[in-house]
């Protein structure tokens, strides 16, 4: 048992699980405990002792919870609190998804020898667009255009719940208008290497059109499943990204709809302005894909289900591993869905004539997204 678990933060924020780990943070499930027993699941994110003491990655650290609490939407991960403890370390407090990231549905799916269905992949990018387009559409409190640029959108920072709700995450690398002091120096490359846009490599500026570009190279990705822009070292996937050169998805993966390979090839344009507009451009032209907002929901539905399956193959070969036997869970393990059969029936709704008053249906389900309308 990790020696922190049961540590108590701030009086209230307990330690229960690890639950992940990057380069500059830990991540752990807890609890936020309340008067007469109440407790709330929560993610606690602790920044690594190391960089405690570092400027700048405390401004990276202050800055994600400040941008986090900025912004307040249901495809965003939401900040609860941030503070620091007695012996100065910084904890982000973060609401918990029940879930995987968009990484581990794709590696799971492939492992298992399933084509992630396109309707699903679809379904992702629509919610992490939706998040994005509140950040890039942001205001200040005087009205005035304060957009915010996510700068690392990747599989790994798109949170998939099991009721099926996308989550973009980890705005520390956000470029904010209204920062107070700038965390990256002039020149500095930000991110992710491989989700990058060529812009980006060249250490330019970065626009709402570069977090377009970023995910349109993570939809491509988790349709091929293969990596985009890979190298043997970094110094080979800093000239691909900033060549921009994009195998026809046609070619990759056969039977997707002509619409969604367009749509992606669009995001990933070289020139900035070839690109989508704004990110909910982006995602209108995939939601029209999955014809209307009755499908664009049973699409959540699926991705839902989806998502419960990839737990449960995880736990099954954590399960083997435990005992010592070989990986094999996910090869092995029966899915309750016939993902072939799903792909097949998104790709009839595709080739379906669109209706009239579709974009109105969209834009209505869209709103109610935004604004949680009761049914």
């Amino acid at each position: 048992m990790h020696p922190d678990v049961g540590t108590v933060i701030a009086g209230k924020y307990e330690l229960c699980e690890l639950a992940g780990e990057g380069g500059m943070a830990t991540v752990w499930k807890g609890k936020m405990l309340g008067a007469a027993g109440f407790s709330r699941l929560v993610a606690i994110k602790k920044m690594k002792a190391q960089f405690g003491t570092l400027r700048e990655y405390i401004d990276m650290f202050v800055e994600e919870a400040r941008v986090g609490a900025a912004i307040q939407h249901p495809n965003i991960v939401q900040v609860i609190d941030f503070l620091q403890d007695d012996f100065g370390s910084y904890y982000l407090v973060l609401e918990w998804i029940d879930g995987i990231d968009l990484h581990h549905l794709v590696t799971t799916f492939r492992k298992a020898n399933h084509p992630l269905p396109w309707g699903l992949v679809a379904a992702v990018g629509i919610g992490g667009l939706r998040g994005l387009s509140i950040a890039h559409e942001r205001v200040d409190e005087s009205g005035k255009p304060a957009p915010i640029i996510h700068r690392d959108v990747s599989p790994q920072n798109l949170l998939l719940s099991t009721r099926g709700e996308v989550k973009l995450a980890d705005f520390g690398l956000a470029l904010a208008k209204d920062r107070i002091a700038m965390t990256t120096m002039q020149g500095m490359v930000k991110g992710k290497l491989s989700y990058l846009s060529p812009e980006g490599v060249s250490g330019q500026k970065a626009s709402p059109r570069s977090d377009i570009f970023a995910m349109g190279t993570v939809l491509w990705e988790a349709l091929s499943g293969r990596r985009l822009f890979d190298g043997k070292d970094d110094v080979e996937v800093f000239k691909k990204v900033k060549r921009a050169h994009v195998p026809p998805l046609a070619e990759v993966r056969k039977g997707l709809p002509i619409g969604l390979i367009t749509a992606i090839h669009k995001a990933l344009a070289v020139d900035p302005a070839d690109r989508y507009s704004s990110a909910r451009e982006f995602a209108m032209a995939l939601s029209e894909l999955l014809g209307g907002a009755k499908n664009a929901e049973k699409a959540q539905g699926l991705l839902s289900q989806a998502v419960g399956e990839v737990k449960r193959w995880r736990s099954e070969e954590a399960a083997l591993r435990a005992a010592g036997q070989a990986d094999g869970a996910t090869s092995s393990s029966q899915a309750s869905t016939s993902w072939e059969d799903v792909d097949v029936e998104f790709s009839e709704i595709a080739a379906l004539p669109r209706l009239e008053n579709e974009r109105e249906s969209l834009d209505f389900w869209f709103s109610k997204i935004e604004n949680k309308l009761p049914e």
